[in-house]
């Protein structure tokens, strides 16, 4: 992503923003304007070398940004940003930090047959899980074939040696049968400086069978090392109040992370590890009705060169006391080769409507069955309440959480959240 320092995020949005509003003004200006901001006022403790109890209080500034019609075709923009600011420390690096998430035009026709992007977005599609300063477009083709493409410069990669021989190109066709099925190719080649990084290619798709039995999956292969890099399967029996998930994940190190020093992979130290995990095991859900539910949920997790196998079984349950007040548990067991893989997870959570106000509440212990630097156990609680003002559109909610685990001591944190809608 590309930073922008200090004040520069909101002054890039509210100047996009700015701009397209002269340049496409109307009647129906407020009916058209949408905006999303979230305030979050932060105080905590650190320890720092010869600085125990180093306090920090940064405050986050997350604006969204949406121009257009709602529920009609056109043209519209989209914008979305955060900052943060830090009060009175030094705690991180930078006083101000900022970042634009994306700000893109969008028109889309009538009839949902062509849709554009321009400007930064975000790509899920196929192989792509992407930022890109760019172009993007999707149409569909007679016979049920849809056609999308995306080019320009990886957003992630812009403060990496600069932007110059940045490139970024995917795109991916499907082929569909609305309710039966659908099935799509995907191809993404990703440069930094010129050298050709990144090159995947995949497929996906989904199917629905009879008896409301339903299949998805994908596929990933990595072009330039030239093996599969990530496979995930799910399968969905539902059987009356109860519905089974079996599914299947595999990822190969060596062909799934990036080993490439220029790119933006954060993981990517672990290419030329030669190790690969799978995963396989089942979720298995319980509605009795409306108001409870309850879920099972078994993995197993095998390492091919190390940290041998592990498997977690956890069973949740949920019960919805009205319409949005609820109180959970959750207990689970991991069991494995490895000694950090063998601990027991309990955890209780409520949330209680009672308009204007709300509270929520949630608790969890894990006991290790070996201590960890000196701990067997680990405690996180938080409790948190809050009003709703102005029919809702402006939520206030403060929270203190508290934590005590085998790397930090006696941690406390304060959270007061302004949320607030407009034009929604």
């Amino acid at each position: 992503m590309i930073a922008v320092h200090g004040r520069g995020l909101l002054l890039v949005v509210l100047a996009l923003s700015l701009l397209f509003f002269i340049a496409f003004p109307g009647s129906g200006f407020s009916a058209d304007l949408r905006l999303t901001s979230d305030t979050i006022l932060q105080s905590f403790k650190r320890d720092l070398p010869g600085e125990p109890d180093r306090k920090v209080a940064p405050v986050y500034e997350y604006l969204q940004v949406d121009y257009g019609k709602k529920e009609e075709a056109g043209l519209s923009f989209h914008g979305y940003g955060w900052m943060r600011i830090n009060l009175g420390d030094d705690y991180f690096d930078d006083t101000t930090e900022a970042e634009l998430l994306y700000a893109y035009l969008e028109y889309d026709t009538p009839t949902q047959e062509f849709l554009v992007r321009a400007g930064r977005f975000y790509v899920f599609e196929g192989v792509a899980n992407e930022a890109v300063d760019g172009v993007y477009g999707r149409k569909h083709l007679p016979n049920n074939i849809t056609l999308s493409a995306y080019a320009g410069q990886p957003a992630a990669l812009a403060n990496t040696n600069g932007r110059a021989g940045d490139y970024i190109v995917g795109g991916r066709v499907s082929h569909h049968h609305i309710g039966r099925y659908e099935f799509g190719v995907s191809y993404k080649t990703l440069a930094n400086d010129g050298g050709n990084d990144e090159q995947f290619a995949g497929f996906d798709g989904y199917v629905y069978l009879p008896a409301r039995i339903s299949l998805q999956g994908t596929s990933v292969y990595n072009l330039k090392t030239d093996g599969w890099a990530e496979h995930f399967y799910e399968l969905r029996v539902p059987m009356g109040p109860v519905e089974v998930r079996p599914f299947y994940q595999k990822y190969r190190y060596d062909d799934f992370f990036v080993d490439q020093g220029s790119s933006a992979f954060p993981f990517r130290f672990l290419a030329g590890t030669g190790n690969s995990l799978e995963v396989f095991g089942t979720e298995a859900y319980l509605y009795l009705d409306e108001r409870f539910e309850l879920a099972g949920r078994l993995k197993h997790y095998e390492y091919d060169r190390r940290d041998g196998s592990a498997d977690y079984y956890s069973l949740i349950s949920t019960w919805k006391i009205q319409i949005l007040s609820q109180v959970g548990i959750e207990l689970g067991r991991m069991d494995g080769d490895q000694d950090r893989h063998r601990f027991t997870l309990a955890r209780g959570f409520f949330y209680w409507d009672a308009r204007p106000w709300f509270v929520s509440g949630d608790a969890m212990l894990v006991d290790y069955d070996r201590q960890k630097f000196g701990k067997d156990q680990a405690w996180f609680a938080s409790l948190g309440f809050g009003r709703g003002f102005l029919g809702e559109r402006l939520k206030l909610k403060f929270s203190l959480d508290y934590s005590d685990d085998p790397y930090l001591d006696d941690n406390f944190r304060t959270t007061l959240v302004a949320h607030y809608r407009y034009g929604h």
